[in-house]
């Protein structure tokens, strides 16, 4: 089961994902997030992924999908979460993450 939090503030799409991102549930995200950037437009994100307990090979591309399409994008992980691709900007927490793409 995947849920996820959706919200915007300064210009920033906040996406706080908890349970499993896998093959069977990775459609959610597609459906509420992406469609959300074409729709709207939104050019930075911040994907939230401390929450998750399991990610496998399916849902970190579609993570890599949601961070590719904006122009400035954060994955925020706890110490405990290893970076799972490495040409992704990763951050501890979101403040830094707003920080960074306020700057």
């Amino acid at each position: 089961m995947l849920d996820i939090d959706i919200d915007s503030k300064m210009g920033i799409l906040f996406v706080r994902m908890f349970g499993k991102l896998t093959k069977e549930t990775r459609s959610k995200l597609n459906e509420e997030v992406i469609h959300l950037i074409h729709k709207v437009g939104i050019k930075n994100i911040v994907l939230n992924i401390q929450n998750l307990n399991y990610i496998d090979k399916y849902g970190m591309k579609t993570i890599e999908k949601c961070y590719k399409i904006c122009e400035k994008s954060f994955i925020c992980l706890n110490e405990n979460q290893i970076k799972l691709i490495n040409n992704l900007k990763y951050v501890t927490d979101e403040m830094t993450a707003v920080n960074l793409i306020s700057v």
